[in-house]
């Protein structure tokens, strides 16, 4: 199938285009970035994610194509840190921020490793100084066989990074992302994975059969959504927010929150990174498709299970709850959805989750929900989701549900080089 745009051809500027897990999205855009129209392609897995992007594109005549993609998932991350609750988090963020999907961050000293298999596996922490014995303790006595990767990187202390590559032949030495004096540090984090994860685009999907002044202009999805979310924080979006805001990007494999960080509670002992204004995080396990199974296995467990099914199941409740509860219950994809949404609120709540922080959920006056799971969702029904984790009485935030997904517009056409 291809599109052509005919109308308002003579204000048509720029194509942004969504490669995702099941669906391509395109939208045509004018000289202001407004969208002239939006239209959703089901993947042809058959023909190829770079012939059906260019058959897409054939004849759409715009002076710039922007171009992101979602569709393999992520890349996973481990975190290997000195200290897990500063040079961990610092590098944790940049991961975030660059589209990965960091499933743990364990110290030097964690001799029991984490067997989850991790696409790249980060090793850092300390400053750039030559006078770190402890750090280079670590380093000589640090034994990666309790973890499973494809790649490793090494963005510690950069006087010690010599050491560490004659112990670890295969690492990949970049810059320390806390510099020498924890405020002159680099994106080093951030840029490899961007890039890592282009590669393993690349690898799994084909696009390098697109021509590479397509393929290698690609985005994460993930980053342009956080990007969206700064330059909506910013005013420049025609998506008005006002105090602290929380946006949902509720999706197949995962479900991901941008938060402001106003709303970490003061004794939390996770925070997110010094000067950072907004902060990412990535449930792994909750998502539509693909963590379909994990999902349905959380709300089965889940003491609040019930109240959750009576606000968004308008009959049968008793009887769904049985099912749910037997492993029978086969939910539609607006409950599921609904469910990554209430399961991520109350880990979010009690910070469950490694790096997650605790977040004081009265302190939103802004929810945002956006991404394809959330397109049929009721506001009402949200609502009284959130209502569940409000302990004070006449909390009631804003909800916006993006129908015209202009986060994602806001991102792709904003590029910012803000890294928290």
């Amino acid at each position: 199938m291809k599109t052509k745009q005919r109308e308002n051809s003579s204000n048509l500027v720029k194509v942004a285009v969504d490669i995702g897990s099941t669906i391509i999205k395109i939208a045509q855009l004018d000289h202001n970035d407004a969208q002239l129209s939006q239209q959703f392609f089901t993947r042809d897995f058959d023909l190829g994610v770079a012939p059906q992007v260019k058959s897409l594109l054939e004849g759409v005549g715009a002076d710039e194509i922007l171009m992101c993609s979602s569709a393999n998932g992520g890349l996973r991350a481990g975190i290997i840190s000195l200290t897990e609750h500063y040079s961990g988090i610092v590098v944790q963020n940049q991961a975030l921020n660059a589209g990965a999907n960091p499933l743990f961050v364990k110290r030097l000293s964690d001799e029991q490793g984490d067997m989850r298999f991790v696409d790249v596996l980060i090793v850092c922490g300390g400053i750039d100084c030559s006078d770190a014995p402890l750090f280079e303790s670590m380093i000589e006595n640090l034994t990666l066989v309790n973890f499973k990767f494809g790649s490793l990187i090494y963005a510690g202390n950069s006087y010690f990074a010599d050491s560490f590559r004659q112990r670890f032949p295969e690492a990949v030495v970049i810059a320390n992302p806390l510099g020498g004096t924890l405020t002159n540090g680099s994106n080093s984090v951030f840029e490899a994975l961007r890039n890592a994860y282009l590669e393993d685009l690349v690898y799994k999907e084909g696009i390098s059969e697109l021509n590479q002044q397509l393929s290698m202009k690609i985005r994460p999805t993930p980053e342009v959504v956080s990007s969206g979310f700064h330059r909506i924080l910013s005013n420049r979006s025609n998506i008005k927010v006002t105090g602290a805001s929380l946006l949902f990007d509720v999706g197949g494999a995962t479900t991901d929150i941008h938060y402001t960080v106003e709303i970490v509670r003061d004794d939390s002992l996770v925070r997110p990174g010094a000067a950072s204004s907004i902060a990412r995080y990535v449930f792994t396990d909750l998502g539509i498709v693909a963590s379909r199974d994990s999902t349905l296995q959380q709300m089965r467990s889940h003491p609040l299970s019930y109240e959750f099914l009576n606000l968004v199941l308008t009959h049968d409740v008793r009887e769904t709850y049985q099912l749910l509860r037997e492993g029978e219950y086969v939910p539609s994809p607006e409950v599921l959805s609904y469910a990554c949404l209430f399961l991520s609120l109350d880990r979010f709540s009690h910070g469950k989750g490694s790096g997650l922080p605790v977040a004081d959920l009265n302190k939103v006056s802004q929810i945002i929900l956006t991404g394809g799971a959330t397109q049929n969702l009721s506001e009402a029904i949200v609502a009284n989701i959130l209502r569940m984790f409000f302990s004070d009485v006449g909390v009631d935030p804003a909800i916006l549900i993006d129908k015209k997904y202009q986060v994602w517009i806001d991102g792709i056409t904003w590029f910012s080089d803000v890294v928290n």
